[in-house]
């Protein structure tokens, strides 16, 4: 199988962009080394994808010899290798399949073959299929770096290591990929804001992505009310922005029932919102529906299943917000988050709300290890290249009467946050439990407690986005952060 289109992996993309492979053919095996014969850890079909680590040459340019022992048959080896019965009889011109034990039996591999052109050299060769030229000398037994017009050349097949669900990793022939580049999102959410504010952040050169609330559910006609803004959109795309509006549910799960559990609901809501993302020429929607009863999960799957097939003739994406797993029912048990990851294009779990308002308990909204451990926990079920990490731009001020005990808080924007330091003349302190800075004071009877996020905790959100090899980072939401935020809120080197 010739891959024309893939390039050197080894390094990978740009820190902006991820390297995936998707499989060409049915049934490849994923193995613990790259290393034909060794253990295979699971199997990939057809059209899935998962990001690229690295490549590995192997026995890719060595030629691998098999000794026969007791209980092997012609089919057992063709298994163990990877490769087809037929491929091996041809390659051992074998005219029976009796083997004897101690028999050697080569094991063919599948090369690229490549015809020398003019003004053609070994490293040009090289270079074209992200491959060393000391493994194209070995494979074509070349004395020499000369080459002939018309001469054919063997190109090494090398191993690439894929990441799998779980943060699991294995090996792939890297003939059985096509390889893409994939720009990681960056990602803001419009709230809260003017006009004006809003035509502001668009500026900001690190994000790609913006998503407006044009979209809410209701209860009559098609579902849905539309307030879709033209202007926005072109001012939009003329600074190199895709939009994904946002379309939301109330957080009502007795109008999102009546909705998703009938099919003609759906699909009068679906038909609208096709039509008006085709109309303005939207490049995605961001289906944010929060609150489900959980008698409504397929109902859900169902409804994204229907949205992405209708979309994906027009090339616009759907992207799915999650929150990070919790045990509540409503707000965590009615996604399943598997099925949702297997349809949509982008999965983005909400990476806050540890400690939401109205908690009777203080806390970050979202500390380090909390956050891990959620993304950890849906990398199990959706591949990591899917995966969005909402991260707050935002935080709590938490008040607890020294008297009574009782806990309120107050939603801050960093810029509040920072005013507070400032006015107060406090410190900020790292709490490595939570790995953000903290700030306490007291007055007037009561403490008040901050988890603070700002250009240290953004960093390791963003750092753990790579770690992970996540498809990108979206922000609830833009406004609310303070200008430094735009040194760290990106992946570019």
């Amino acid at each position: 199988m010739l891959l024309l289109n893939a390039g050197p992996v080894q390094g990978l993309a740009a820190a902006n962009s991820l390297s995936i492979g998707t499989v060409l053919t049915d049934n490849v095996n994923v193995l613990s080394l790259p290393k034909q014969g060794s253990s295979a850890i699971t199997m990939l079909n057809k059209g899935e994808e998962f990001p690229l680590l690295s490549t590995f040459s192997g026995d890719s340019s060595n030629t691998i010899i098999h000794t026969v022992v007791s209980g092997n048959t012609l089919w057992k080896i063709s298994n163990q290798y990877g490769i087809s019965l037929n491929d091996l009889v041809t390659a051992n011109k074998l005219y029976t399949t009796e083997i004897r034990i101690g028999q050697q039996l080569i094991i063919p591999q599948k090369y690229n073959l490549y015809t020398v052109m003019k003004d053609d050299t070994l490293w040009k060769i090289a270079n074209k299929y992200g491959v060393s030229v000391n493994d194209i000398a070995k494979l074509n037994n070349l004395r020499s770096s000369n080459l002939e017009i018309g001469q054919i050349l063997k190109i090494p097949d090398y191993y690439v290591q894929v990441q799998l669900l779980g943060g699991k990793t294995g090996w792939v022939k890297k003939s059985y990929l096509q390889i893409k580049t994939q720009v990681r999102i960056i990602m803001g959410w419009k709230y809260n804001g003017s006009s004006k504010n809003y035509t502001e952040q668009l500026n900001h050169p690190n994000l790609n992505v913006v998503s407006p609330r044009w979209y809410t559910l209701n209860n009559t006609g098609n579902f849905v009310t539309i307030a879709t803004d033209s202007k926005y959109l072109q001012a939009a795309h003329s600074k190199g922005k895709k939009v994904w509006p946002l379309i939301g549910n109330k957080f009502d799960p007795i109008l999102t029932d009546k909705v998703l559990s009938n099919a003609g609901n759906r699909q009068k809501l679906v038909s609208a919102l096709k039509n008006s993302l085709v109309q303005t020429k939207s490049d995605g929607i961001n289906v944010d529906f929060e609150n489900i009863d959980p008698k409504n999960t397929k109902d859900f799957v169902l409804f994204i299943t229907e949205l992405k097939k209708a979309l994906q003739p027009h090339g616009i994406k759907v992207s799915v917000d999650v929150t990070r797993e919790n045990s509540d029912p409503f707000w965590s048990g009615s996604l399943d988050r598997k099925e949702l990851g297997k349809i949509a294009d982008y999965i983005i779990m909400m990476g806050y709300e540890e400690h939401w308002g109205g908690s009777p308990k203080a806390g970050s909204v979202a500390s380090m290890p909390w956050t891990k451990q959620g993304v950890e926990l849906l990398m199990e079920e959706v591949p990591s290249q899917k995966i969005v990490l909402a991260v707050p731009f935002f935080t709590r001020e938490w008040i607890t009467n020294l008297s009574t005990k009782k806990v309120k808080s107050i939603d801050r924007t960093m810029g509040e946050v920072e005013q507070i330091i400032s006015s107060k003349g406090i410190d900020k302190i790292w709490d490595p439990t939570t790995q953000q800075n903290y700030v306490e004071f007291n007055t007037n009877g009561e403490m008040h407690q901050i988890w603070v996020e700002d250009q240290q905790s953004m960093r390791l959100r963003i750092d753990l986005a790579k770690q992970y090899n996540l498809g990108g980072v979206a922000a609830w939401y833009v406004g609310s952060e303070t200008p430094d935020i735009w040194d760290v809120y990106h992946f570019n080197q």
